[in-house]
């Protein structure tokens, strides 16, 4: 049960009401570099009234379901209703009301960057701010700074994927971080594309690639505890965004799901190789408990770690 609800958006959220009852929980968290990101899956019983103040950020909300109103300046409505992704620039000084509509289930996920740092990200990626952001954030001030468009399959899914993430400790960390970030790219691709035309793809030059390959042999040997994305990126001398869209497009996975495949090889080896207990081989394997241990085992290949150790143990004699 829900007593009272974190605010969606930053320290500048006053709550209007509170003691709003309801089902499910409300996150923000703060990523390294600059990066915030707010995670929601609530079904409240009334209404839940929120204003904010505008504080120069540039947001990128995708919504799964449920129903929340916006009022700028106490004049300009938006309403957003079912699945939408969502470019918001809120302006300092701009008032926001909102109302999260009771009785629907609300899930969403959004990231949070300051406007400054946005293009910081581009000068380090070499790249020409997108027409449509560069329209949004010029737009006058005093206006509703939103567009609006229906979600795309792959947006919804790392949507969904933050959302029902049910990892602890520094994979949660690890694994939030790397799916924000990947939306987050696939989302100024996409301004991208509708400001330069659809054949737009991540550039991956011969240093990137060098880099990139280096990356992979690292995470080869330290998958079960890698670093966060951020002292990657630091590490390896890339961008954040040029690391995730780059590793991606170069192996067809996340470095998450990478690290994740090398745990679950790992671990099927030590079933069989050796005499630990499951408890010891999750923790070996970079997993803070038992429990998410055997849920990721049993997602990867279809049966429980004590059901794999007596198979193969049963094959091997």
């Amino acid at each position: 049960m829900l007593d009272t609800l974190k605010t969606l958006d930053r320290d500048t959220g006053a709550a209007l009401s509170t003691g709003i009852g309801g089902t499910g929980f409300s996150e923000n968290l703060a990523l390294p570099d600059g990066i915030d990101v707010a995670v929601q899956h609530i079904h409240l019983s009334q209404d839940l009234l929120t204003s904010y103040e505008g504080d120069d950020f540039l947001k990128f909300h995708v919504r799964l379901s449920g129903q929340r109103i916006l009022v700028f300046q106490g004049r300009h409505t938006i309403e957003l209703d079912g699945p939408a992704t969502a470019v918001l620039m809120h302006d300092a000084g701009v008032s926001k009301f909102e109302r999260v509509v009771a009785n629907r289930d609300e899930r969403a996920v959004t990231t949070m960057v300051a406007r400054a740092r946005i293009a910081e990200y581009l000068d380090e990626e070499q790249a020409a701010m997108p027409a449509a952001l560069h329209s949004l954030i010029a737009r006058k001030r005093s206006q509703p700074r939103m567009a609006i468009a229906a979600p795309t399959r792959q947006e919804l899914e790392i949507a969904n994927a933050v959302i029902h993430c049910r990892r602890r400790g520094s994979l949660r960390r690890m694994y939030i971080e790397a799916k924000v970030v990947e939306l987050f790219c696939l989302i100024l691709d996409r301004l991208r594309a509708e400001s330069d035309g659809p054949d737009q793809k991540t550039r991956v030059t011969e240093r990137d690639r060098r880099q990139l390959v280096r990356l992979r042999d690292f995470l080869s040997c330290s998958f079960a505890h890698p670093p966060t994305i951020h002292q990657l990126a630091r590490q390896f001398g890339l961008n954040r965004n040029k690391l995730c869209s780059g590793f991606f497009a170069l192996y067809g996975m996340s470095i998450y799901e990478f690290c994740d495949s090398l745990r679950m090889d790992q671990a099927r080896r030590m079933l069989l190789e050796s005499q630990l207990m499951i408890s010891e081989i999750a923790l070996s394997t970079g997993y803070g408990s038992s429990s998410a241990f055997s849920a990721a085992f049993h997602r990867r290949f279809g049966y429980a770690p004590s059901q794999g150790r007596r198979g193969l143990r049963n094959i091997e004699v």
